[in-house]
């Protein structure tokens, strides 16, 4: 016999390590970190639960989400930087770094468990509503680590558990 939890457990360094590598194909390694600090420039990525209950938050900060982005479109360094020197995140590196926070879902979806999808994508500059800012900022169900890509340096990422 099972026992169905409601939350969504906090994954592991090794999901989440293995699931981004394996969509960038760059070797990708993750080092004790901290929460990003509340900027308009972070990334945030809503998932929640067949019934639309928030289960998760992925936060990562400018410079992840353009690295993020950038090796998964294999689009050169020096573009990716450029864009980080000038705070943006163009549309192509929010694109790709959105197909990257979608399939990060699966990190949350284990047996026993919620079944648990991307439900909205926060880019920089976009208003994020207060309850979702509150859980982004909570101290206790969450990993914040210091994502490096091979070959595009690295940034912040948070995964926050309701």
């Amino acid at each position: 016999m099972s026992v169905e939890t409601e939350q969504s457990p906090l994954p592991s360094r090794h999901s989440v390590r293995n699931t981004i590598e394996g969509l960038v194909g760059r070797d990708v390694d993750l080092s004790d970190g901290v929460p990003p600090p509340a900027k308009s420039t972070n990334v945030v990525a809503v998932y929640v639960t067949d019934q639309l209950k928030t289960s998760a938050l992925v936060v990562v900060d400018l410079e992840c989400a353009a690295r993020i982005g950038g090796s998964l479109g294999m689009i050169p360094r020096g573009v990716v930087d450029e864009s980080i020197k000038a705070r943006e995140l163009p549309k192509d590196l929010e694109e790709n770094c959105y197909e990257v926070l979608n399939v990060m879902a699966s990190i949350f979806n284990v047996p026993n468990h919620p079944h648990v999808r991307l439900y909205e994508m926060y880019a920089p500059g976009s208003a994020i509503p207060a309850d979702i800012a509150a859980l982004a900022a909570t101290v206790g169900n969450r990993m914040d680590v210091k994502l490096k890509i091979s070959g595009y340096g690295d940034g912040t990422l948070s995964v926050v558990i309701k």
